[in-house]
């Protein structure tokens, strides 16, 4: 069985607005030659079992070394929902592993993330179905490093009032494997990774940047400062995957 280290978020592009901040997410691969019936099993398991209380949002990762892993998310939900007994859940369990399960080469990896407003930006009123997404591998100890950088440049991006939009989500019960998570939401589509596709807004961000922070902490920041505060890093796109998520009424971009 392939085994992976990833992490995925849903960000707001399903879900209304609640001060909820819990995602659980779970990775699965199908076998090689195996992806359409996976797509066909889950599809029926999500009609039956996720269209109520409890629904799942699918994305698809398609680039990088885990191109074709599916995320299957569930959230937003709190820590006292974790208390609650669903009625459904063993007998849903036992159907996910005897028809999704036999198409799947990486089965059901998970994981728990909890959404920063305050290391997100831009969120509220952006829609998006493609992404771009960050992992950030932290050294020990360094965690506290790594946040303050991103909070510098959520308060740079809404002096400038730039046009990006990310959230922010760190990987909880995380024991010695800490992570951080930047996700941006691509409103125009992948279009919008090319190379000045907002006019200006690289230039307005450094000299901001330099005029609140200082020349040093530009050169530090902009000379690959991450790299004393993570050990690795992996970016890929993700897509919304409508058509595989559970049926959600009146849809926002707002969390």
């Amino acid at each position: 069985m392939r085994k992976f280290f990833l992490a995925a978020l849903l960000l707001s592009t399903v879900y209304g607005f609640s001060q909820k901040t819990l995602y659980g997410v779970a990775l699965v691969l199908p076998k090689s030659g195996q992806a359409h019936a996976f797509e066909a099993a889950w599809k029926t398991h999500l009609t039956k079992y996720y269209n109520g209380d409890s629904k799942r949002a699918v994305y698809e990762i398609v680039t990088g070394d885990n191109t074709g892993t599916y995320q299957l998310i569930e959230g937003p939900f709190a820590y006292a929902d974790m208390d609650k007994e669903m009625p459904s859940a063993k007998v849903r369990s036992q159907n996910f592993f005897s028809t999704v399960s036999p198409k799947l080469e990486v089965d059901k990896e998970g994981y728990t993330y909890r959404w920063i407003d305050t290391l997100s930006y831009n969120y509220k009123d952006v829609q998006a179905t493609k992404y771009a997404q960050t992992n950030y591998n932290v050294k020990p100890g360094k965690m506290a490093d790594l946040l303050k950088e991103i909070r510098r440049a959520v308060l740079i991006n809404e002096q400038i009032k730039s046009p990006v939009s990310y959230t922010g989500y760190a990987m909880m019960f995380a024991g010695s494997k800490q992570q951080f998570v930047v996700r941006s939401a691509l409103k125009e589509g992948f279009k919008q990774l090319e190379t000045n596709f907002f006019p200006g807004n690289t230039e307005a961000f450094k000299a901001a940047y330099v005029k609140t922070y200082g020349q040093e902490a530009w050169d530090k920041r902009s000379g690959g400062s991450i790299y004393e505060y993570v050990d690795s890093f992996d970016q890929f796109l993700i897509k919304y995957r409508k058509d595989l998520s559970s049926t959600v009424t009146n849809a926002t971009a707002t969390k």
